[in-house]
């Protein structure tokens, strides 16, 4: 599967990555601060992070969205996701499941 996650830079979702990862999964995120340690954790890591919450950002394919916490209604990204009506989840639904 791949997993896109929204808000990928903070340590929850970072640590999330990498475990989806280990998984076997596909992981890719985005981040308004793309900053370390977690950017230098992902990139060693392999997973491509783009900087910025764009509508555009959901043009790329994938199977689930994971929410991080700190993404609230109106970031342009999320909405786009819900315009779309893209399978989304939160962190926490994540970790439950996998």
């Amino acid at each position: 599967m791949h997993y896109h996650l929204i808000g990928i830079c903070g340590t929850a979702m970072a640590s999330l990555a990498g475990m989806l990862q280990a998984r076997g999964h596909k992981v890719t995120g985005s981040d308004q601060n793309v900053y370390p340690p977690m950017s230098t954790q992902l990139e060693t890591l392999g997973i491509e992070i783009i900087s910025g919450y764009k509508a555009e950002n959901t043009d790329m394919p994938r199977d689930i969205t994971v929410v991080g916490n700190t993404i609230m209604r109106g970031n342009p990204e999320l909405e786009e996701v819900l315009n779309r009506k893209l399978v989304y989840r939160s962190q926490a639904e994540t970790v439950r499941e996998e």
